[in-house]
């Protein structure tokens, strides 16, 4: 498990600032400008985190939180570096002054401190070295149709591949689905279009899914059960190049796919798997368009059998030796994040 604490950078509880205050972003009658919950004010405002002081509170706040022992790092809402998001200050402003608090927050944490910033479908080119990566709330299927669903969710994938090739290290993307509110969570519209959003997480990312109503609970879904293992191919890889929008990814214990392309497809596997959500058995499997599934192999693979021919030999022994020292996913048999002795004596006790 991860846990990440959520810092205030733009919007700010009304309680945390005299009304009186001067760093409030106000509108032209003097009131402050509130954000807003489904359409309808919140208890919080915006406030001015261009100004030197509001800079300071965040980043004292960033490194109490790194201290206290209890969270893996921070989240950040509102972080956008293509317009700017306070009334009456510029986008250079802006920018400046995001760069300038997670340089000082890099300067006062330790290096693996996670830094999470709610992104949307946008890239951060600016910020992306002291970032981890990006929160994604994603499009509710219901109010977007054709054209519009279908280039919004190729705007999801290409930030989230963006993300992946660009953020700091570990990456940590995560992407939020919506239910359709005029129907339960786990409804087969919503199942649906839950499974779309967790294989296009897990074709294009080695991120994080969750999934909300209306009124932003959560649920979980046995679908996200099932033990896919570690990757094993790229990300972001056509099942056939002739096809766009549908997507395949490998992991050790079976595959992933994510179905966009507008019409069904019918996938062929090399060997028998289970369809997690259709529990179908077999190497042929449908799959209808916005949706997704994962395909489990009926027999769980060998760790042991790197190069997956069936039988333990040399041919294993000769991976890890070319992967030593590394980190390779390929090599890394027992899955301890490096390659080394350990893995070639786990590999030769099974000859």
């Amino acid at each position: 498990m991860v846990t990440l604490f959520d810092v205030g950078i733009m919007a700010a509880p009304l309680h945390y600032y005299p009304e009186d205050c001067p760093y409030w972003i106000r509108d032209a009658n003097g009131n402050i400008f509130r954000s807003t919950i489904d359409g309808k004010p919140a208890n919080s405002g915006f406030i001015d985190f261009t100004h030197p002081h509001i800079q300071n509170r965040i980043v004292q706040q960033v490194i109490a939180v790194s201290k206290c022992g209890l969270y893996d790092g921070i989240f950040f809402d509102y972080w956008n570096e293509h317009w700017p998001v306070l009334e009456g200050r510029t986008l250079e402003a802006e920018l400046q002054a995001r760069e300038a608090i997670l340089r000082r927050i890099r300067a006062n944490t330790q290096p693996n401190f996670l830094i999470m910033g709610n992104t949307n479908y946008r890239t951060i080119p600016k910020t992306a070295p002291f970032v981890n990566g990006g929160f994604m709330e994603t499009v509710v299927p219901y109010n977007r149709t054709g054209t519009e669903l279908k280039d919004t969710l190729i705007r999801v994938e290409n930030a989230l591949r963006w993300m992946e090739a660009n953020v700091r290290e570990p990456h940590i993307n995560g992407l939020e689905g919506s239910a359709i509110p005029t129907q339960q969570p786990d409804s087969p519209m919503n199942r649906r279009w839950m499974r779309a959003i967790t294989t296009l997480s897990l074709t294009h990312s080695d991120g994080y899914v969750t999934f909300i109503d209306r009124v932003r609970d959560s649920f979980w879904y046995d679908f996200w059960d099932a033990d896919l293992g570690r990757p094993v191919s790229a990300k972001a890889q056509l099942y056939d190049d002739n096809i766009l929008g549908l997507y395949i990814r490998e992991f050790t214990n079976g595959w992933a796919v994510y179905n966009h392309s507008g019409v069904p497809q019918v996938i062929t596997l090399p060997e028998e798997v289970q369809g997690v959500a259709s529990g179908l058995l077999g190497t042929e499997h449908a799959l209808v368009n916005l949706d997704g599934e994962i395909y489990l192999r009926a027999k769980p693979k060998n760790p042991a059998d790197v190069n997956r021919d069936g039988v333990v030999n040399i041919l294993d022994l000769t991976i890890i030796v070319r992967g030593f020292g590394t980190d390779s996913l390929e090599g890394d048999v027992n899955g301890d994040g490096l390659v080394n002795i350990l893995d070639l004596v786990f590999v030769a006790n099974q000859f």
